[in-house]
Parts: structure tokens; C-alpha cells; sequence
């Protein structure tokens, strides 16, 4: 029997026999702090049309959880254009699940759900069913992609 030691944004875990040897116990705690990466969208059925398509921007992200089931982003854009995003997390089996509402300082505003949530050592991505709320209404497919050095 070979043992791997998994370290990262969960607990530590050696792999046996068990039926899921990927399993492991998320420890949303552990995914404070400063993070850089990208902010990728992918808008559909926008009010104004020439809003649909991809857009991308690059970012720095300060993540705070707390034990209370809170979890906050804060994305300050290298354009300029930043973004606050808010609310609750719930660890579901091996997975977190996250819903809330985000504010950006170019007046977007909507609602979102996470649809997967996958922290690494080293990366955090976070894709996001976005619902623009604001005066542009669209549907967006948005994928928060972060990295950085370990703590």
C-alpha cells in the first residue's frame, strides 16, 4: 500500500483501500488570503447584445472566510474595474458550495452560485452561474481562476 500525503487547501490525507481515494474534508479556512489571477466571463442573453461574448480581466483577490459560513472576495482589477463578491458557504460531502450576490465599481451587480469550487496548493478556481440584477441583464459563466505562493 502506497501513501501519497495531499496537502493544500485541505486537510491532510493519506491514501488506502477506501472506496474514493481523492476524498478528503475541505477546510474553507484555509483559502484566506491574497491571491492573484483572472476574472473570466462568458455572457449570454444580455439585454444589449453587443454585451454578449467573453470577456477576461486580470486581478488581485483578497479571500476572507470565517467559521460562521461567510465568504468574501474582494477583486481589484489591474483596468481599474473592481469587484466585491459575498455570501455563504456550506460544505456539502468533499465539496464547498457558495451562493451571493457581487458588486463592481463599473455599477454590475448580480447574484451568483458556485457550480464548482476547486482549491489546490498552489490555485483556487471558483466557477460561478452568474445573473446580472443591475440595468444590463445577462447571463453569465464566469470562472474566478487565483493563484499563489504557499502561506
Amino acid at each position: 500500500m502506497r501513501r501519497y500525503l495531499l496537502s493544500a487547501c485541505f486537510a491532510a490525507a493519506s491514501v488506502s483501500a477506501a472506496p474514493n481515494p481523492l476524498s478528503r474534508d475541505p477546510d474553507p479556512l484555509t483559502l484566506n488570503g491574497r491571491w492573484n489571477g483572472v476574472n473570466l466571463e462568458l455572457r449570454s442573453n444580455c439585454r444589449t447584445p453587443e454585451n454578449n461574448g467573453a470577456r477576461g480581466t486580470y486581478a488581485q483577490f483578497d479571500v476572507v472566510v470565517d467559521a460562521q459560513g461567510n465568504l468574501g472576495i474582494t477583486q481589484t482589477g489591474v483596468t481599474g474595474l473592481n469587484c466585491t463578491y459575498g455570501g455563504r458557504y456550506q460544505v456539502v460531502g468533499s465539496r464547498i458550495a457558495w451562493q451571493g450576490s457581487y458588486s463592481c465599481t463599473d455599477g454590475k451587480r448580480g447574484d451568483f452560485e458556485s457550480t464548482a469550487i476547486e482549491p489546490h496548493a498552489l490555485s483556487l478556481d471558483f466557477r460561478l452561474a452568474t445573473r446580472l440584477t443591475s440595468s444590463e441583464a445577462c447571463t453569465i459563466d464566469a470562472i474566478l481562476s487565483l493563484a499563489r505562493f504557499p502561506p
